[in-house]
């Protein structure tokens, strides 16, 4: 089973019924079913585009938050400001060069092992996780039939909650960089994983 490690914040708890994902069922017969918590990671992408003359959108970057929650933008950042400065780009360029980010939720199984940090943040906790997707369908009605009332999807590996372009080169940077901060704010969430294990020292 595929493994991940993530420095994200976990934003829900959620318990489904699972079944392998190459489980082989015989029609008419009840299917049994692993009724489990799925903790649902929450992450951001930021990908670096570029709108040329014809206003063509060419993908330049990703960034994921490899610094922690919501990084990928800060990192996009970075390299939009040495873009527009490489290309002379301002408010009244037909180019820009702008910062699309995803906000996602990825299933994972949670994995009591130790938290880690790396060479280039010795600031951010990493913990390891185990992938849902690959392995995992859900079921709609344990012990029963499956059928168009009780069907079998599998396990999406992220799930989209929004797409948004927070900083664009035809704005001033002030102006950019509030859209950012307001971003931020809007996205931000308490580590539920966190709460918990304090929950438990207690």
């Amino acid at each position: 089973m595929k493994k991940i490690l993530s420095c994200c914040p976990v934003a829900s708890i959620e318990s489904l019924h699972l079944i392998p994902a190459d489980f082989q069922f015989q029609p008419g017969k009840p299917v049994s079913a692993l009724n489990t918590n799925v903790w649902w990671l929450q992450e951001s992408e930021a990908m670096v585009c570029m709108h040329d003359a014809s206003q063509h959108i060419q993908y330049i970057n990703r960034y994921t938050d490899r610094e922690g929650y919501l990084s990928s933008i800060d990192q996009a950042i970075r390299e939009c400001i040495h873009l527009s400065k490489g290309y002379n780009l301002d408010t009244r360029s037909n180019e820009s060069v702008f910062i699309q980010v995803d906000i996602t939720l990825t299933p994972v199984f949670e994995l009591f092992s130790q938290e880690v940090k790396f060479s280039w943040n010795k600031k951010t906790n990493w913990r390891q996780y185990e992938v849902v997707s690959n392995d995992w369908c859900q079921i709609q009605y344990p012990d029963h039939p499956i059928s168009t009332h009780n069907v079998v999807k599998p396990v999406k590996n992220k799930r989209l909650v929004q797409q948004e372009v927070v900083w664009d080169s035809n704005k001033t940077v002030d102006q950019a960089m509030k859209s950012v901060k307001a971003f931020k704010e809007k996205w931000a969430i308490h580590d539920l994983k966190e709460s918990l294990t304090a929950e438990s020292k207690k």
